[in-house]
């Protein structure tokens, strides 16, 4: 599978229901995260202590299409599920891989860990606050107040014990919320606490209203529970999937295409006839592969540090004027590079002097296809990339296999429904930040943006 559709499924998994905007709420959206279960399905589908090969999860078709309406996508990615077969194949596999992940860190007794307990009943109150919230709101709710009132939340909060629920879930945020380590104001409190407190109103009103019960909503609990504790399973996971060089040469030894020993072997010669002073500009024109700076002679203008890759940089800062390095390598391929000119400017940014350079490049790419959004990468790295994607997959097909989760891949993604409604504002509980990849539970920190620069540019802007 593509790099591109598993990014789509990874980020599909993770839409969390708790997450809409806040339109019905005038208040800032907070994210919250993790998402768990406090046994959202029928005990049929959870293994027993004795028997822990036992069939733990059998999704239906139908289930399938709960989930899909209960994770709130939005209507394009609605439609790429509903019109592309291997789409729902892959997010299919994605929640068996998730399910069985997270019943393995049962096992391992994750679960029964304070924090992670505290984690997993935030969420699975989230997530019964969300879809009261969401009832309400189809029913013609416009606002907070319809559903919980301020006199409701400040009851709540005078209860005994609330207080002491409330600086449990305040310090569960402060390391794990999206602002984390960051300084919570006396403001931010007061606002956090309101928020929560509407959830937990809004938890038990849905409770009390059945909420609970519906398949829906203990589908998604079973959802977001299932990738918190894949979520701590990882870290256990993750040096399993590690490839070693062994195995990397090993894969590009089976894959020639991703040797790059005929671009350097053309990079070199292309370096020859530079130091046997033939004209760069002309050199550059003829063979370099960055179509950004191809047609000017390889000139890429000037550029401060922080601007291009680092071996890019740090070879174009090290020459005189005039002057030209050896080969260069870099993700996108072997470099010859020229400097040109040097001088000083202020900085954009923080107004203080700064070198600047403007060079140019001839740039022999390596000939293997980039992976549409994601960074560009050496055929190495591909390479090892692809082994430890091989490894993932194995290592999590065995915990399916163990567990015997059963997720159908065949089930019906509608299409022609109302966009779901908005949701107040609610607090973030979990450790796993919003972004967590439950395609590789491992990984769950693992972000990709997309590059907005052509494959073969060296200009990118570093994390």
């Amino acid at each position: 599978m593509s790099s591109q559709k598993r990014f789509f499924v990874a980020v599909a998994a993770l839409v969390v229901a708790l997450l809409p905007a806040t339109e019905i709420a005038a208040q800032r959206r907070t994210q919250p995260r993790r998402t768990p279960p406090q046994r959202p399905a029928t005990p049929a589908q959870r293994p027993s202590a004795t028997a822990p090969q036992q069939q733990s999860i059998k999704l239906t078709a139908e289930d399938m299409a709960l989930i899909v309406d209960g994770l709130g996508f939005p209507p394009q990615l609605r439609a790429q599920l509903a019109g592309d077969e291997s789409e729902r194949k892959a997010f299919a596999k994605d929640i068996q891989q998730m399910l069985a992940t997270a019943e393995e860190a049962r096992a391992a007794g994750i679960a029964a860990q304070p924090a992670i307990q505290l984690q997993l009943e935030l969420s699975r109150s989230f997530v019964i606050a969300q879809s009261y919230f969401r009832r309400r709101q189809e029913a013609g709710a416009k606002s907070m107040e319809e559903i919980v009132t301020k006199a409701e939340a400040e009851a709540f909060l005078k209860e005994p014990g609330q207080d002491k629920q409330f600086e449990a879930f305040l310090e569960d945020y402060k390391q794990n919320g999206p602002g984390r380590s960051a300084l919570v104001t006396p403001e931010r409190r007061t606002e956090l606490q309101q928020q929560w407190a509407n959830v937990m109103v809004g938890k038990r009103k849905g409770i009390a209203a059945g909420v609970d019960k519906e398949r829906r909503t203990q589908l998604v609990v079973l959802l977001q529970q299932s990738r918190l504790l894949a979520g701590e399973y990882s870290k256990q996971l993750a040096p399993r999937f590690k490839a070693t060089d062994a195995e990397v040469d090993a894969y590009v030894a089976k894959h020639p295409e991703l040797d790059p020993k005929e671009s350097r072997t053309k990079a070199e010669a292309v370096l020859r006839r530079v130091r046997a002073g033939e004209d760069f500009s002309a050199l550059a024109q003829e063979f370099s592969t960055d179509p950004g700076s191809k047609a000017q002679g390889g000139d890429l203008g000037w550029f401060g540090r922080g601007m291009m890759v680092k071996s890019f940089e740090e070879a174009a800062f090290a020459l005189k004027p005039g002057e030209v390095s050896g080969l260069v390598e870099s993700p996108f391929g072997y470099h010859i590079i020229k400097l040109d000119e040097r001088r000083t400017q202020p900085s954009s940014a923080s107004g203080q002097p700064a070198e600047q350079v403007r060079a140019r490049h001839i740039l022999i790419g390596y000939g293997t296809p980039r992976t549409p959004g994601g960074p560009p990468q050496s055929p190495r790295e591909q390479a090892r990339t692809a082994v430890e994607n091989e490894k993932r997959d194995r290592i999590l097909d065995e915990l399916v296999k163990r567990r015997n989760v059963i997720v159908p891949e065949d089930f019906v993604v509608e299409t022609t429904i109302v966009a779901p409604p908005t949701t107040p504002s609610q607090p973030a509980a979990g450790s796993a930040p919003t972004g967590a990849k439950p395609r590789t539970p491992a990984a769950n920190n693992s972000t990709r943006p997309a590059s907005t620069r052509p494959a073969t540019r060296p200009r990118t802007k570093r994390p």
